[in-house]
């Protein structure tokens, strides 16, 4: 289905109640064409003298029209953004975008309600690397190089460049090993975009948190897709 204003309002105030006890003030709702993301948690943020915030406010809702998603996906869409909501107007610490409080406040609503929510969209593959627009998020294919002695380095491959860099990274590098992701993590914008072959050192720490929600995918220098 296509979300409505009236849609994307009745479940609001419907999962207001179940999940988050209705403690949540109601918000404007804006309907948007946007392809980049499902669904946005737009406020802004007050900051005392400091500069440290101190509060949120001024929130709004927008929820994309450019997805046809079954009702219980596009419900999932809206709660997702109210956890957002929920951390933001309560002023709760997180230790990112979907920390470790979302993904506490996440867990729950979905054991104890049977929902689905993720941090991701799990519908058309070509859709699958698309999640919300609280931050701003971009399409990235990771080449996560592991060397003969055991170290790994990650490499953020321009699109155009993908099957250039799966043939010629091996010739640069003592590479034992080469595996493909599809990710969105705003953790990888710091890297260029590769054109040539650069591989960039990472820690097992970080490559492991940051690929936690990445899609697999198969490449043999011809083809890329999901394993």
């Amino acid at each position: 289905m296509i979300a409505t204003v009236q849609f994307v309002r009745t479940t609001f105030d419907r999962f207001n109640a179940l999940c988050f006890e209705g403690v949540l003030p109601s918000v404007p709702i804006v309907l948007t064409k946007a392809g980049t993301f499902l669904g946005k948690m737009e406020y802004k943020s007050r900051r005392d003298f400091f500069g440290i915030i101190s509060s949120h406010y001024d929130f709004r809702l927008k929820i994309s029209t450019g997805f046809d998603l079954p009702q219980e996906e596009l419900e999932d869409v809206v709660i997702h953004e109210m956890i957002h909501y929920y951390i933001a107007y309560r002023n709760l610490s997180d230790t990112s975008v979907h920390g470790e409080t979302f993904r506490r406040i996440m867990e729950t609503v979905n054991q104890k309600y049977d929902r689905h929510i993720t941090v991701r969209h799990h519908g058309d593959p070509k859709q699958n690397l698309v999640r919300d627009g609280s931050v701003q998020y971009r399409k990235h294919y990771l080449c996560v190089s592991t060397f003969s002695n055991g170290n790994r380095g990650i490499t953020v491959c321009a699109s155009t460049k993908i099957f250039e860099l799966y043939r010629l990274l091996p010739k640069y590098y003592r590479i034992s090993k080469m595996e493909w992701y599809g990710s969105i993590d705003p953790f990888f914008n710091r890297f260029p975009r590769a054109n040539t072959p650069k591989i960039y050192k990472i820690t097992e720490e970080e490559l492991s948190e940051h690929l936690r929600d990445s899609i697999p995918l198969k490449c043999d220098g011809h083809t890329i897709g999901p394993v």
